[in-house]
């Protein structure tokens, strides 16, 4: 018996000892960023920027002359062919192993075959659902091409940096693959809206009123992120500037950027603005009440102030009818900016990015009652009453305005 146990054994332990499809780490070609652009026949235009693992290491003297990556194009059916397609070109074996960032045209993210050639990819299991969806009026062949930044030698670390800046600054969305796919049928989904395209525009004294390509920028790096393309039903049907975007993520109950810098005007002298930290540390108060006709909807945002800067030097430190004054323009600015950002989604999008179908579906007892209510119907009527409730919790380490002799 413990012969026969032994050849059972045997054989299972050779099976299982995992080494048969074993890849070493030079034999691969890690993507880290991946484009989509329409083609012709249904096909999709995949551009590939594969990282070069010795550039920016300390193995960079064995490559002196090698650039930070390689950029290629194929045409295909889907990423996962088109993957295929570029395994017969390049040396090493592509992997999405080190895939977070996926850059789509408008063009294409107009286009019935996004979600299809989505849907179908997430079937690779190297395809993870964390990746973050940059949605270009330009080809994200030229987007990816033309990214050359100044400070970062390897492309991916360019991208997980600017990730942590878009969550420090709330002017873009926190948008994955995979809040896509759950948003694909009905909702309204954020995607985050990047350009290497420039765009003549004014400067505005509303430092977060620009979109992508309209900020007014002297040299530095080509690409400008800021603001957000606006998806129904998985395909774009227009966009948020970076104050738009920052109100619709503070609409949501929860904030995951949690703080953030904006200036507003100065209640008592127009011609200077009043620059705060605005900082959520609760999540926001919704009620929704469905059994009204149409329904109404009432947010109750928490919000900290800390004053950092008064340029008009009026003392809003010590007195304390400055500071009400200042609490309620900061409130009223806030609450007007939000009221009309539902108001533009309910008229120009026909559905909301606040993500406010999660509480109303609580108020029915199963999923077939809530798709009969049809909430992004009812939500274009809807009465939406919108409150910040603002603390001011400091005003830097300076109590009273610097004072500036006037020369005669």
């Amino acid at each position: 018996m413990k012969i026969k146990a032994a050849l059972i054994l045997i054989p299972m332990a050779l099976l299982l000892s995992g080494c048969w499809d074993k890849l070493e780490l030079e034999e691969q070609a890690y993507v880290v960023v991946l484009g989509l652009d329409t083609a012709k026949d249904n096909n999709v235009n995949v551009t590939f920027q594969i990282a070069n693992p010795q550039v920016g290491s300390t193995d960079k003297g064995n490559a002196p002359n090698e650039p930070p990556s390689d950029t290629i194009t194929f045409s295909a059916s889907d990423i996962l062919a088109a993957k295929e397609l570029a395994n017969s070109v390049v040396t090493r074996k592509l992997s999405f192993a080190h895939l977070r960032t996926l850059v789509i045209s408008e063009e294409m993210a107009k286009s019935n075959l996004l979600a299809n050639v989505l849907g179908s990819s997430m079937r690779d299991p190297e395809l993870r659902r964390e990746i973050n969806i940059v949605v270009s009026p330009e080809k994200s062949s030229q987007f990816i091409h033309k990214n050359k930044p100044k400070l970062e030698t390897r492309p991916h670390k360019y991208y997980a940096f600017m990730q942590q800046r878009w969550r420090d600054t709330a002017h873009v969305p926190y948008a994955t693959l995979n809040r896509y796919m759950q948003r694909v049928h009905g909702e309204l989904f954020l995607a985050i809206y990047g350009t290497t395209e420039r765009l003549a525009a004014q400067p505005s004294k509303d430092e977060d009123s620009y979109k992508a390509g309209e900020i007014p920028q002297k040299a530095g790096d080509p690409v400008q992120i800021m603001g957000s393309a606006v998806l129904r039903n998985g395909l774009m049907i227009g966009t948020l500037t970076g104050e738009e975007t920052r109100h619709a993520l503070l609409l949501r109950k929860k904030a995951l950027a949690h703080n953030f810098v904006s200036s507003f005007p100065d209640p008592q002298n127009r011609n200077y603005r009043i620059t705060l930290r605005l900082i959520k540390e609760k999540n926001s108060k919704i009620k929704i009440n469905v059994k009204k006709d149409p329904p109404e909807v009432d947010v109750e945002i928490p919000i900290t102030l800390q004053i950092l800067s008064i340029p008009s030097l009026i003392n809003y430190v010590s007195d304390l009818n400055n500071q009400k004054l200042l609490k309620q323009a900061v409130k009223e600015e806030l609450e007007n900016t939000s009221k009309r950002i539902v108001a533009k989604c309910q008229k120009n999008y026909q559905g909301e990015p606040f993500i406010w179908y999660l509480e109303a579906r609580k108020q029915f007892r199963t999923m077939d009652e809530f798709e009969q209510y049809d909430w992004e119907k009812k939500f274009t009527e809807a009465s939406v009453n919108i409150k910040y409730d603002l603390k001011i919790e400091s005003f830097g380490k300076q109590m009273a305005p610097q004072r500036i002799e006037q020369e005669d």
